[in-house]
């Protein structure tokens, strides 16, 4: 891809991002709270009147508050960030500029071109702030689960980010992330367990989201915060 032509691209690709964040954040406020029994009696039932959820639906572990906002948030922030980094790593990749004299780059990867990620410690940094130690190394270090590692530092270039040469954008995905619903259920106070309706909105009856567009993943909290502890897509 030419320098002129990864501009363009990037600049296709910025309204997009910002239209799946929107569309993540538009139903952040509808995200499921469960009606917790424990003891026999029914606690902190609260819920979206939508959700077509069990007001007998029992469980050990009781929420406070507290949590339940902080399992929102967090929800909503890392299912956002997945999708970004689904997109750079299968789906879209990041732009790049072309070798000098149209040459294959020595080390393998070419320049992307990224204002958000202009060094791969960037890019490694957001991952790593998205999902947990095992899984972002499995992303940044052996994606295809054959060592494939999409994305290097370019050492030659003051450890710039390069985006590997025969990176080939997967164009059969097809899944309906412009709009999505987050139903989530706070098993301790370090784990939740999401799950993801693609192509839902505020009046999508979620027992119509097909199978294969229900993503089902869990969240856990260490000393850094919530991370998601898969790659979903």
């Amino acid at each position: 891809m030419s320098e002129k032509n990864s501009k363009n691209a990037n600049g296709g690709l910025v309204p997009l991002i910002a239209t799946i964040v929107a569309g993540i954040a538009a139903v952040a406020a509808v995200v499921f709270l469960i009606v917790v029994n424990s003891g026999g009696s029914n606690q902190g039932a609260t819920s979206d009147s939508s959700a077509g959820m069990s007001s007998n639906t029992s469980i050990t572990f009781r929420p406070t508050q507290e949590l339940i906002e902080e399992c929102n948030n967090n929800a909503h922030d890392l299912v956002a960030n997945n999708y970004e980094i689904l997109k750079m790593f299968m789906l879209e990749g990041i732009p790049h500029e072309d070798e000098p004299y149209g040459n294959e780059p020595e080390d393998g990867y070419y320049t992307a071109i990224s204002s958000k990620y202009p060094t791969y410690a960037d890019l490694e940094s957001f991952v790593k702030s998205t999902f947990t130690a095992e899984e972002a190394d499995r992303i940044l270090h052996n994606f295809d689960g054959d060592g494939l590692k999409v994305y290097n530092a370019r050492e030659k270039h003051d450890g710039t980010l390069g985006i590997i040469a025969s990176f080939t954008p997967d164009t059969s995905y097809n899944k309906p992330w412009g709009s999505t619903r987050i139903q989530f259920i706070p098993v301790s106070e370090t784990e939740c367990n999401l799950t993801v309706f693609l192509g839902a909105d505020e009046n999508t009856v979620l027992s119509s989201v097909p199978p294969e567009d229900t993503l089902e993943v869990s969240m856990v909290k260490g000393t850094d915060g919530w991370r998601l502890t898969k790659l979903v897509y």
